[in-house]
């Protein structure tokens, strides 16, 4: 197995867990606002496995990455958010039959965890090119937990302030 392999393997499979938790959970959820913001984040999770897959195979065929690092400048950390503006993802939450706390806090999580580990392996090889692909993934997931740590955080806030009792 070559050096970078094992990392690589295991952020596809991160992904595609990411895609499957993300695809699952949109189905949850009543407010189809909410339910197409789930959607489209798996479909990003997706195009990260598709994206990693191929540095992958340029990697295994050529002992390096394809990557130009000019040309890497893909900011996702505003999708998400410019989304939620346009569509007005809080005043549709806040509509919600039951704000489902428990969904959004996993999803931060999860997108934490990722990050963390884009983070970690960035710190732990010595190419230049493969560090600057793993500092890049990570921000991609810092944008996404970004997104969903503040709506879980706007949702608990509210959820505290409601009388007991109903």
């Amino acid at each position: 197995m070559k050096k970078y392999e094992q990392i690589m393997r295991y952020a596809m499979q991160m992904e595609l867990d990411g895609y499957n938790f993300f695809k699952e959970k949109a189905e949850k959820f009543n407010n189809p606002t909410t339910r197409k913001l789930f959607l489209d984040l798996a479909e990003v999770e997706m195009e990260h496995l598709h994206f990693i897959k191929e540095q992958l195979d340029e990697y295994l065929e050529t002992d390096s990455f394809n990557i130009k690092l000019e040309g890497f400048s893909r900011d996702e950390s505003n999708i998400f958010e410019s989304r939620e503006k346009s569509e007005y993802i809080a005043e549709t939450l806040k509509e919600s039959d039951i704000p489902d706390l428990t969904i959004l806090r996993m999803a931060y999580l999860i997108e934490r965890d990722y990050a963390e580990f884009y983070r970690k392996a960035a710190e732990s090889v010595d190419d230049e090119i493969a560090k600057a692909l793993f500092n890049k993934l990570a921000e991609w997931e810092d944008g996404h937990e970004r997104l969903f740590k503040s709506e879980y955080d706007r949702r608990m806030k509210e959820y505290m302030a409601l009388p007991w009792g109903g």
